[in-house]
């Protein structure tokens, strides 16, 4: 009985896969919405390309940090206005969760930080919100893949576009596992030329009969090359000429010869690409490196808070340098205090690259699920995103903490040792 409904199971989910497969691989390709290879990009994208690289350039990674920050401070005033400043005796249903959520990380870095928790709560509490804004967003519907439509530059891949109203565009795609088209400087003059004459707009009732026109005279061409036995490749030669002086009459300088149902589609004949309106602020370097900054900055200021410019002996081992004459190992304490030196700068990069790079492999998961298998499937992996993403962002504010605990711990055991040596040295004399 078991194992009939294992196999009903089985069968279900191969069902399903196949399903999902034919969707992908037939559906979508016919309404030319098929997924095509994604443009993966390091560093965020600016939303107008032809701007020099030395000047300012709003990225739409940084949109994502500035609106990750917003929600942010949203939230706090919220939580401060529906607890009336933390006055407030009988909590509301919104203030009963924030207070459940604050209460469950405030015992966290409790249990972590000891007697210095009230201290460092606040800066690793507020790293863990951010982040988890700025990391759950990019899961959100239209996040890297609602943007702004342009010419493709010179070492981008792209595809054809077309009009789904109202001034809106999409990317043409009607083939499965589609990588796209290199754009060059000549594909990219073409299309901005076509951009910037905005006459060229025709009608649809002439693209309709060109359209047909076309599909009559391909037809006759075919059939006379055919029966004069030419090759399929001089056929297909032919053919595309023929197409590619169709489309130029309706857009100069075309790069793409129209088929019959691109051309009465209203499909464009250029190398397009979308740079989305927002993307993970967290896939961009300068974030994490930036945020990395603040919390190994924030780790000294701790240190020197509760230790004094004494918590500099942890990096130049002036104590151990004095007391050559009675330790001489000593100098292995000064060494080692230089070795703390590089210990702290691979915090930063430590910090930022873990960081970094689990948040932008996981877009590239996401990316690259929907490439395969655009239907249902990827959704799966949104929910391991989820999990991930959080277990990400808690995992930077745990580190933030427990490096600021032990940076105003410091080496007490060692500085009392100290003191006992030379208190039990007065004494002799």
């Amino acid at each position: 009985m078991a194992t009939r409904r294992g196999a009903i199971v089985f069968a279900i989910i191969v069902a399903f896969l196949v399903g999902c497969s034919v969707i992908t691989f037939a559906v979508l390709p016919g309404a030319g919405i098929a997924v095509g290879l994604p443009v993966i990009m390091v560093p965020g994208e600016p939303y107008d390309p032809t701007l020099p690289v030395d000047s300012f350039r709003w990225t739409n990674t940084l949109t994502a940090m500035v609106l990750a920050t917003t929600f942010t401070l949203v939230f706090l005033a919220f939580a401060w206005r529906a607890s009336k400043g933390w006055t407030r005796e009988v909590p509301s249903r919104f203030q009963s969760w924030v207070e459940l959520l604050g209460g469950i990380l405030y015992n966290f870095a409790k249990s972590m930080g000891g007697k210095n928790a009230r201290v460092l709560f606040p800066l690793a509490a507020s790293i863990f919100i951010f982040l988890l804004a700025a990391n759950w967003m990019k899961l959100l519907p239209g996040i890297e893949s609602v943007g702004v439509l342009h010419c493709a530059e010179d070492g981008f891949s792209g595809y054809p576009a077309i009009s789904v109203g109202s001034g809106a565009y999409q990317l043409w795609v009607d083939a499965p596992l589609d990588s796209g088209t290199g754009a060059t400087h000549e594909t990219y003059e073409q299309c901005k030329h076509w951009k910037e004459d905005g006459s060229v707009k025709p009608a649809k009732s002439d693209l309709e009969a060109a359209a047909n026109l076309l599909r009559d005279e391909e037809a006759t061409l075919v059939a006379e090359l055919e029966a004069a036995g030419a090759s399929a490749e001089e056929i297909d030669a032919q053919v595309n000429a023929l197409r590619l002086e169709v489309t130029e009459q309706f857009y100069p300088e075309a790069y793409y010869p129209l088929t019959y149902n691109q051309l009465k589609t209203g499909v464009l004949p250029y190398i397009f690409v979308v740079t989305p309106y927002v993307r993970g602020a967290t896939t961009d370097l300068n974030l994490t490196i930036g945020l990395a900054l603040i919390s190994v900055v924030a780790i000294q200021v701790f240190g020197v808070m509760a230790q004094g410019p004494n918590y500099f002996q942890k990096f130049v081992n002036l104590r151990a340098l004095g007391n050559l004459q009675k330790k001489p190992l000593g100098a292995i304490d000064f060494i080692v205090g230089l070795i703390e030196i590089i210990s702290e700068i691979g915090k930063i990069i430590s910090l930022a690259f873990r960081l970094f790079g689990n948040m932008f492999a996981g877009g590239i998961l996401l990316a690259v699920m929907s490439f395969l298998v655009a239907i249902i499937l990827p959704s799966i992996f949104i929910g391991l995103e989820i999990i991930v993403t959080t277990i990400q962002a808690f995992v930077f504010g745990l580190l933030t903490l427990v490096f600021s605990a032990q940076a105003m711990e410091g080496h007490h055991g060692d500085e009392e040792h100290g003191h006992g040596d030379d208190h039990a040295h007065a004494e002799q004399h």
